[in-house]
């Protein structure tokens, strides 16, 4: 069985894409054929959300295990197929690409299809417009995590610095620390 998903962003109006992929596929498959298919950076957290007809979020998949102890905060993408919690045609997706900047996208499923034989999924069945920047680390005015050592520590200092009335002695922070 194959799920056919329309995807739209509220950010761009010129984009569009349909994406064919196997019903027995994780939502962590889902996600790597969406970042692979825009040139996104894989590695950015991301999360997908059922919702209702008005878009409004419910359950949430997430790259990795955030459990907590009042119960699953959220569940893994890898740890899920699509047609666990896919049923029917309409069935709708907020896919959260940038979670520094809020994007997300609109996904739908519009079908469900047979396989065709010969075809390799994930496929991307209809594409239209330029997709959306993705922010980085260097957008937000931060280094990567391995210049954070030694003079990266004077950004994250000045970034607390702008917080009013943080305090890190409160905080447990120890401004001497040393690795």
């Amino acid at each position: 069985m194959i799920y056919k998903f329309r995807m739209i962003t509220g950010d761009e109006k010129a984009f569009l894409r349909d994406y064919e992929i196997k019903a027995s596929n994780t939502f962590q498959d889902f996600h790597e054929a969406i970042q692979e298919d825009l040139g996104y950076d894989p590695s950015q957290l991301a999360s997908f959300f059922l919702t209702d007809e008005q878009w409004n979020k419910g359950l949430e998949l997430t790259l990795i295990d955030m459990q907590n102890d009042g119960g699953p905060a959220a569940i893994p993408m890898d740890s899920i197929m699509l047609q666990d919690l896919l049923k029917d045609r309409k069935d709708r997706l907020l896919y959260v690409y940038d979670i520094f900047a809020e994007k997300a996208f609109f996904i739908e499923l519009l079908d469900i299809l047979d396989e065709k034989a010969g075809r390799e999924y994930p496929y991307c069945s209809a594409s239209v417009g330029e997709a959306p920047e993705q922010s980085s680390f260097d957008d937000m005015g931060l280094t990567d995590l391995d210049s954070l050592e030694g003079e990266g520590e004077d950004e994250i200092d000045e970034l607390f610095d702008d917080i009013d009335g943080f305090d890190a002695e409160e905080f447990g922070f120890d401004e001497s620390y040393e690795e």
